[in-house]
């Protein structure tokens, strides 16, 4: 596998190469054009000039026509042709005859013009430009004066050209891959601090350090910025599994401990039927005990998971919370509380939802009312519509909840009176599996209290 360096190098390098190539050919294609319409117009100037010192009585090459237009220093030959097509005169410099072309007979071209064409003699490429000599606009030809340059000596600069070019691009290409793999090794460089800082780190010290924010790199500062949120959200999950795993250990520990300890006790020695009744009545509430929380501790993490909601189907709410007044009815007539439900509307009142979920939040709501108020209180199960949520109110007459309590309450195993709690059976899970259920239907819990004057919980869900 190759790293992130090599490919971010070999991609540059890659690509300066294609931009170079690029632009080469470009280069070269344009300047091969531009010194080809060079030659071509000299050629032209030349023939037109050539038209104009022979005539038809004197179509001879003379040596001060020669001398005249510096064929020697520019390196091209001059023909003259009757006006039938026959040779008529070369200059010096031209070793071999080239035979008129077809297509300059042919041609209509008006006084004043010349033919362009490329003309071969002898394994040799000649660029030609001839003038048809007229006396007249719309004459008769009365002979034909043409220059001729080899195709060697520009296919010698395009050669030089294309030389150039590839030496030149061939010194940016290594230039650009030297400063290519600089460049990436000093910004990877950053990259592997971070990563070595990130190694570094160790669970103990999730709460202690964090990786330095570059202020000179936006990218590596946002990248630095984003591991150190990660950072704090592992931080919170740590912690939170910490303690969690730390109550969850003081949880089972206590119920265990005291059926190990009855249980020793009554096998020290014999007795009664009565006496063994009794320790077996005792083990069989710490075992409810254990079973509760076994219970309440699957259904955090089903929620933590994200299984709190297994299926969805339409739930009147109205008779949800009426069918779970009646089954905590015998509850609170036990501990001689006054448990009733009420409805605010006459509609009914639905959301979309799993109803093994919004009993187990209804049950836990109303069973802590009815657990933690005095004897001889009220407890209301109120239904009501507030659009577009249906709220759903649990409101005692009790105590109530002191105020440095409540932010506190949906926490996972917080106990406002931990003797009182454990007396009742609590693990303080029950609240923080309500808030779960509730927000994984879309909806929110909270809680009012009055020292004194009791306590409401109120539960907003979307009407369906």
């Amino acid at each position: 596998m190759k790293s992130l360096r090599t490919r971010l190098f070999m991609s540059f390098t890659a690509l300066l190469a294609a931009a170079l190539v690029t632009f080469g050919i470009i280069t070269w294609l344009v300047a091969r054009e531009a010194m080809m319409n060079d030659v071509d117009d000299f050629l032209r100037t030349k023939a037109t000039l050539l038209g104009r010192f022979v005539t038809p009585s004197r179509n001879r090459i003379e040596p001060w026509i020669e001398q005249d237009m510096q064929i020697q220093e520019r390196h091209f030959m001059l023909q003259v042709f009757r006006a039938d097509g026959a040779f008529a005169s070369k200059s010096s410099n031209l070793a071999t005859t080239i035979p008129l072309s077809d297509e300059v007979r042919r041609s209509e071209h008006p006084a004043g013009n010349a033919v362009i064409e490329t003309l071969y003699a002898d394994g040799r490429a000649f660029r030609a430009a001839t003038h048809p000599r007229r006396e007249m606009w719309g004459d008769p030809v009365v002979l034909y004066a043409q220059a001729l340059m080899p195709l060697d000596n520009v296919l010698a600069r395009e050669r030089r050209l294309l030389a150039w070019l590839a030496s030149c691009g061939a010194a940016m290409l290594a230039a650009g891959a030297v400063a290519s793999w600089h460049l990436s090794r000093q910004w990877l460089r950053s990259v592997s601090s971070l990563e070595e800082a990130a190694r570094g780190l160790s669970s103990s010290e999730l709460g202690l350090r964090r990786l330095f924010v570059p202020s000179d790199d936006a990218e590596l500062a946002a990248l630095a910025q984003s591991f150190n949120h990660l950072l704090d959200r592992l931080e919170a999950a740590h912690t939170t599994q910490q303690r969690f795993t730390a109550d969850a250990s003081h949880e089972l520990r206590t119920p265990l401990t005291v059926l190990r300890g009855e249980i020793e006790v009554a096998l020290r020695k014999p007795r009664a039927a009565e006496e063994y009744r009794e320790v077996l009545v005792s083990n069989k509430e710490e075992i409810e005990r254990l079973s509760r929380l076994t219970e309440n501790m699957l259904a955090l993490a089903h929620v933590d998971v994200g299984d709190a909601i297994t299926q969805r189907e339409l739930v009147n709410v109205s008779e949800l919370c009426s069918g779970m007044v009646t089954r905590l009815q015998n509850l609170a007539t036990e501990r001689r509380i006054t448990l009733h439900h009420e409805d605010t509307t006459t509609e009914p009142l639905s959301v979309n939802g799993d109803r093994i979920a919004l009993e187990r939040v209804i049950f836990n709501l109303v069973e802590n009312a009815v657990r933690y108020s005095p004897t001889g209180e009220n407890v209301t199960v109120r239904v009501s519509k507030a659009p577009p949520w249906i709220e759903i109110q649990i409101i005692d007459t009790g105590g109530g909840i002191a105020p440095e309590h409540l932010p506190h309450l949906f926490e996972r195993f917080y106990r406002v009176d931990k003797a009182r709690s454990r007396t009742h059976g609590g693990s303080g899970l029950g609240l923080s599996i309500v808030k779960a259920l509730v927000e994984a239907h879309g909806g929110s819990v909270s809680v009012s209290s009055e020292v004194g004057h009791g306590s409401s919980f109120t539960v907003r869900l979307p009407a369906a």
